[in-house]
C-alpha cells in the first residue's frame, strides 16, 4: 500500500524543457544495463559437469596474472585490470576513460558509506586531469576510516541473515534485544574484524569466545529466523526454525541452495538429503537464551561448579514448591495446556536445569503462550497448599542470596548449550518432522568431505557446550575452503558494480551460471585469505583498480559495449536515497548504535500495528539503518524502492522501476520537508534577490556541483516562472515558495538518484 498521494508542489506548466533531463520521467525508463536469462534452463548446457569438476568445488589455487601488451598495456592499474583486459582486448575493447573525480567521489562514498561526499570532511575533489597520484588512494583510506563506513557494509550484511526486530508472522512480536546484533555487525565492519573470524563469532562466538560479550551477541545470528511466537505446533515451530538457519548458513557462507535438500536430493547441485540434516546437526544443541553468562572458560567453570552446588542444596525445597505449583498450573491453564501434546508439556513442567536442549527448544515456544498468572495460579490450589507454599517461598527467597552470581551477566538475543548435550538429528521422510529416518550425525556435504570435521577437532571453551558448532565455523573458515571466500569476495564486488562474478551471490550451484571471470574471481578469492581475511583491503583492491574508477557508458560511442568496458549506472537503494536527502536538508543525525527509531509514517499506515513514533526529531533523522525493523510493517519510503523482505536472504536486492516511486518523491510529505530544510539551508547563505547565489546553492547543495552555464540559466528561468505563480502576497514568500519548487526538482533528478 503506498501513502495517499497529496497535492503536488510542481505544476505541470513548470517542467519546461531545460527540466525534462532532470525530472524523474527516465526514472521510469531505469538506466539501460546488462540483462541475464533468468530462466535456469537457459543456463544449463547439455554437458552439465559432474559433481567432481564443478568450479566452485575445486580447491582455491592462484591464478597467473596476465601479461597485457600493446595499446591498452597503460590501463592496467591492478591485476584485476590485467584479467578483464584479457577478455576484453579479444573483441577490440579497452577500458572507457576515467570519470570525473568527483564522480569517483560520490561513487566511492556512495560504496563505502552509503552517503554523499558532501557530508564527509574529505580530499576535495581536484579538477579533471589535476588529481595528483595519491589522492585517490588517501581518498579510499579516508572513507575507510569513517565510523559510517560499518553502517553501510552492515545494511547490506543484514540483507542476507533477513535481520529484523519482531518475529513476523500473524503476532509480529518485538524483539527487545536484536538491535544488539545489529550493532555487532556495524562495528565488526568498522574494526575491519578479520571475515574469518566474523563467520566464527556468529556460528559460535559463545564456544569459541564465552569471555567476549560482542562475540555472544553476534550468535544472535542463530535466531534471525521468523518466528511464530504463538505456534500451536510446538514441534513444527522448533523443525521449521532449524531448517531455517540450516539453510541460511548454507545461503550465507557456504553460496549453496541447501534449503532445496530439505525434502529430497537436490534437484541439481550435487547435495543429498542426508547432507541438509547433517548440516542442521552443528544446530541440535542450541538453546535460546536472553541471558547469559561471560566470562572466561575458567570464571565460568567456577560458577557452574558453585550453581550446581546450590541447586543441589535446594532440591528438595524446589521440588516440593515445583510440585505443588505444577499441580496449580495444570488446574488453572488445563484449557491452554490442551493444544498441546504431552512431550511438550513435559519440556515446560521440567525444572530449566534439568532440561534437556530438546526440552530446552519446545519450552521456548511454549512457555510465551502459557504465562504464569499468579492470581488464578493461586485460586487453583488449596487453602494449604497456598499456605505451605508461601513458607516455601520465603525459605528459598532467603536461600536465593546465597546463590553464585555470574562472572558478568549480559542481556543479549542469544544461543548457547546445555551440558545435557545436543538433540538427536534424523533425515526426515519427505521434510515431515513426523517421519524421521536415519540418525545423523554433524557433518559437511559430502561433495565437501575432503575437509571433513568433527566436534572432536575443536574443543569448546564453554563449560558444557557440544563443540559442534565450533567445528563448524572452524571448518567454515579453513584457508583451504572452497567456497567461504569465493562467496564473500563475490559479495564485496557486486557491491561496487552492481552485479557479482557470479549472478546468483547465494547459489554457486548448477542453477547460476558459471563466473564471467573464473580466474578473477579465484585471485580475489585467494588475495582475500592471503591478507588475513581483511574486508578493507579487498575495497582498497577494487577501488584502486582501473576498471572501478572508468567513465559510465554515456560516454561511449559502441551501441553495446561488452561489461567492464564502462561503469554499470546504479539507483541508490532506498536507505541511501533517504539518507542522501537528510544529508541534503542538513537533519541527518550521525549518532552510531543504539535502540531503533521509528519515524513517522505516513497517513494510512500503521493503523493495524504498533508504531510508537519516535518523540525527538533527531532520533526521527537517523540513519536509516537505525529505523525499526518491522517484519509486517517495514517502513514504506524504503520499501516502495526496494528493501527487500525481511523473511528471506536476499544476496541482491531488486531494482524496480515503477510509477509509485516518482509519484512518492513528488509527493510524499516527507519528501518535501526535506526540500524545506534543503531552502532554509540556502536562505541562511543567500539573499532573496540574489536569484543566481541561489541557484548556485541548490545545485551545491543538492547535488554537490556547481551548475553548468545552461543549468544556471534554466534555473533563474524557472525561479522567475515559479514566483509568478506563487499565491503568497509578498515577494519574499514567492521567491522562497519558487526555490522550494526547484529544490523538490533537484532531489527528483537521475543525478541525485543514480551513481554514475
Amino acid at each position: 500500500m503506498l501513502p495517499e498521494a497529496s497535492s503536488p508542489r510542481i505544476s505541470n506548466a513548470a517542467a519546461g524543457s531545460w527540466l525534462l533531463g532532470l525530472l524523474l520521467m527516465p526514472l521510469l525508463v531505469g538506466p539501460t544495463g546488462r540483462t541475464t536469462a533468468s530462466d535456469p534452463e537457459s543456463r544449463r548446457s547439455a554437458d552439465t559437469p559432474t559433481r567432481e569438476t564443478w568450479w566452485a568445488f575445486q580447491p582455491l589455487v592462484r591464478p597467473a596474472v596476465p601479461v597485457i601488451t600493446g595499446p591498452t598495456a597503460n590501463q592496467v592499474a591492478s591485476p584485476i585490470d590485467a584479467f578483464l583486459l584479457e577478455t576484453l582486448r579479444p573483441v577490440g575493447q579497452g577500458f572507457a576513460r576515467h570519470a570525473h573525480p568527483r564522480t569517483r567521489l560520490r561513487r566511492a562514498a556512495s560504496d563505502l558509506l552509503g552517503l554523499p561526499p558532501t557530508a564527509l570532511t574529505l580530499p576535495p575533489a581536484p579538477p579533471a586531469g589535476d588529481e595528483t597520484p595519491d589522492w585517490w588512494p588517501r581518498s579510499i583510506d579516508a572513507l575507510l576510516a569513517s565510523p559510517h563506513y560499518g553502517e553501510a557494509q552492515g545494511r547490506d550484511w543484514l540483507d542476507l541473515v533477513r535481520y529484523a526486530e519482531t518475529d513476523g508472522f500473524k503476532a509480529d512480536a518485538i524483539r527487545p534485544q536484536a538491535y544488539r546484533y545489529r550493532d555487532y555487525v556495524i562495528r565488526a565492519f568498522n574494526q575491519d574484524r578479520a571475515y574469518s573470524r566474523f563467520v566464527q563469532e556468529q556460528i559460535a562466538g559463545d564456544e569459541l569466545f564465552p569471555e567476549e560479550t560482542e562475540a555472544i551477541v553476534a550468535t544472535g545470528f542463530n535466531r534471525m529466523w521468523p518466528d511464530e511466537s504463538n505456534a500451536s505446533n510446538v514441534l513444527l515451530a522448533r523443525q521449521d526454525a532449524l531448517n531455517d538457519l540450516t539453510a541460511n548458513v548454507g545461503n550465507v557462507f557456504l553460496g549453496l541452495s541447501m534449503g532445496c535438500a530439505q525434502c529430497h536430493d537436490h534437484k541439481f547441485d550435487p547435495i543429498l538429503q542426508s547432507d541438509f540434516y547433517r548440516l542442521q546437526a552443528y544446530f541440535a544443541g542450541i538453546v535460546l537464551a536472553n541471558t547469559v553468562p561471560v566470562g572466561t572458560p575458567g570464571e565460568l567453570r567456577a560458577y557452574q561448579d558453585a550453581l550446581t552446588g546450590w541447586l543441589s542444596r535446594t532440591r528438595q525445597l524446589r521440588d516440593e514448591l515445583q510440585a505443588i505449583e505444577q499441580a496449580g498450573r495444570t488446574r488453572a491453564f488445563a484449557i491452554k495446556r490442551r493444544k498441546f501434546p504431552s512431550v511438550v508439556l513435559e519440556a515446560v513442567d521440567t525444572p530449566p536445569e534439568r532440561r534437556s536442549a530438546f526440552q530446552h527448544q519446545l519450552a521456548f515456544w511454549t512457555e510465551r503462550q502459557l504465562p504464569v498468572d499468579e492470581k488464578k495460579l493461586s485460586a487453583a490450589l488449596s487453602a494449604a497448599d497456598r499456605k505451605r507454599r508461601a513458607v516455601l517461598k520465603k525459605q528459598l527467597a532467603e536461600l536465593t542470596a546465597q546463590k553464585p552470581a555470574p562472572p558478568v551477566q549480559f542481556n543479549a538475543m542469544a544461543t548457547l548449550e546445555v551440558a545435557s548435550g545436543p538433540a538427536s538429528t534424523f533425515v526426515l521422510g519427505g521434510g515431515n518432522y513426523e517421519v524421521p529416518l536415519e540418525e545423523v550425525a554433524p557433518g559437511p556435504p559430502e561433495v565437501l568431505q575432503q575437509t571433513r570435521v568433527t566436534p572432536a577437532d575443536v574443543p569448546t571453551r564453554r563449560p558444557g557446550s557440544s563443540g559442534r558448532r565450533a567445528a563448524l565455523a572452524r571448518w567454515l573458515t579453513a584457508d583451504d575452503h572452497p567456497l567461504t571466500a569465493r562467496v564473500m569476495v563475490n559479495r564485496i564486488w557486486q557491491g561496487h558494480f552492481g552485479q557479482g562474478l557470479i549472478d546468483n551471490a547465494n547459489d554457486l550451484g548448477r542453477q547460476t551460471a558459471a563466473p564471467r571471470h573464473r580466474r578473477l574471481l579465484d585471485w580475489l578469492a585467494v588475495e582475500f585469505v592471503e591478507s588475513g581475511w581483511s574486508i578493507k583491503h579487498m575495497h582498497r583492491r577494487i577501488m584502486t583498480s582501473r576498471v572501478y574508477q572508468q567513465a559510465g557508458r554515456h560516454t561511449l560511442t559502441s551501441d553495446a559495449p561488452p561489461p567492464y568496458s564502462y561503469f554499470p549506472r546504479r539507483r541508490l537503494s532506498a536507505e541511501r536515497i533517504r539518507d542522501a536527502m537528510l544529508v541534503a536538508a542538513d537533519q541527518l543525525d550521525t549518532r552510531l548504535y543504539g535502540p531503533p527509531v521509528r519515524p513517522n509514517l505516513p497517513p494510512g499506515f500503521g493503523t493495524r500495528y504498533t508504531w510508537k513514533t519516535s518523540k525527538s526529531t533527531a532520533d526521527r533523522s537517523r540513519r536509516s539503518i537505525y529505523i525499526h525493523a518491522k517484519r509486517n510493517l517495514p517502513y514504506p519510503l524504503l520499501r516502495v524502492f526496494d528493501q527487500p523482505d525481511m523473511h528471506e536472504s536476499c544476496a541482491r536486492r531488486p531494482q524496480t522501476t515503477i510509477a509509485p516511486q516518482a509519484l512518492v518523491l513528488l509527493n510524499s510529505e516527507l519528501v518535501l520537508d526535506l526540500s524545506r530544510g534543503v531552502v532554509k539551508r540556502i536562505q541562511d547563505a543567500t539573499y532573496s534577490k540574489n536569484i543566481p547565489a541561489r541557484v548556485r546553492h541548490a545545485w551545491l547543495t543538492v547535488l554537490g556541483r556547481e551548475p553548468q552555464k545552461d543549468e544556471l540559466a534554466g534555473g533563474i528561468q524557472f525561479l522567475a516562472e515559479q514566483s509568478t505563480r506563487s499565491e503568497a502576497k509578498d515577494e519574499v514568500t514567492r521567491a522562497n515558495d519558487a526555490l522550494l519548487d526547484l529544490c523538490h526538482v533537484l532531489i527528483n533528478t537521475n543525478e541525485f538518484l543514480y551513481i554514475d
